[in-house]
């Protein structure tokens, strides 16, 4: 009799920790990664010493341009497991779901801030008429959307003073 209720317990807790276990892992991974990218990013962002990015058609100075060239940046970004689950739920009673917009939120900043850095990079002083595009790129074959992963691509033109 006793035997019968450790095999019980044995048998419900390997169902249990099989079922749940891939999403508990998931959440710890994923709050663990998406801080530690978080902190990498704010940590980029203040190491540059001005905002150099534009949405203008035109330059605010009016020094004379030397160069100028089409400059561009993209991020991939996909929810985790976890998220997913959560967005499902989320689905079915309304609402915004916070995690994904976490997500696109700090996609968008990386972008935006790897397209500062190739201007630096490249010895642009600023860029001008910036732009944003958002897709979804990842579909199985039936054109079903399978995970969510997106792609943000940031560009604009890069202008160099005299």
């Amino acid at each position: 009799m006793a035997e019968d209720t450790i095999t019980n317990i044995l048998i419900w807790g390997f169902i249990l920790a099989s079922s749940l276990g891939p999403f508990l892992f998931s959440w710890l991974v994923g709050n663990w990664h998406q801080k530690r990218i978080i902190a990498r990013l704010l940590e980029r962002e203040t190491a540059l010493p001005r905002d150099n990015l534009s949405t203008l058609k035109t330059p605010l100075s009016d020094k004379t341009i030397a160069n100028s060239q089409l400059l561009m940046a993209n991020v991939v970004s996909a929810p985790s497991h976890w998220q997913l689950f959560l967005a499902g739920i989320k689905s079915i009673f309304g609402g915004n779901i916070k995690h994904l917009d976490q997500m696109l939120d700090w996609g968008r900043s990386e972008a935006l801030q790897r397209l500062r850095e190739q201007a630096s990079e490249l010895g642009y002083d600023d860029v001008i008429n910036l732009r944003m595009e958002t897709s979804t790129i990842s579909m199985n074959k039936g054109g079903q959307q399978k995970g969510g992963s997106i792609e943000i691509l940031a560009y604009g033109t890069g202008i160099k003073y005299l």
